[in-house]
């Protein structure tokens, strides 16, 4: 298992470039889970990666579910289009620094 710290952000017209705060994931092989929040609230993110693809889905805490579809690098940097009722725009996510492990992580991930 290895814990993420990552800035990211997503675009919607009207609203411009939102940060997505706070922002860690918790990797197991290809699958992660995570959380943060942004200008909407705080939300849980639980994803996949299938080569060079990655799909993410993200749940607002008692709200809606916007789903991101995009592609990795290989570097460290997801990037694609996120879409909810035929609203959509472009994100992006990039590694920023592992957490080190005397940090507690359970703090990090969803239930």
């Amino acid at each position: 298992m290895t814990a993420i710290r990552c800035a990211g952000w997503w675009e919607q017209s009207g609203y411009g470039r939102q940060p997505m705060n706070n922002l860690q994931l918790v990797y197991t092989d290809l699958h992660f889970v995570g959380s943060g929040s942004d200008c909407v609230g705080v939300f849980e993110l639980r994803g996949e990666i299938e080569g060079t693809s990655v799909s993410i889905m993200k749940q607002y805490v008692d709200a809606h579910q916007v789903l991101y579809a995009g592609a990795v690098d290989g570097e460290g940097t997801m990037t694609g289009m996120w879409s909810i009722s035929g609203v959509g725009g472009r994100w992006l996510i990039k590694v920023e620094s592992v957490i080190d492990a005397s940090d507690d992580i359970q703090t990090i991930v969803p239930g």
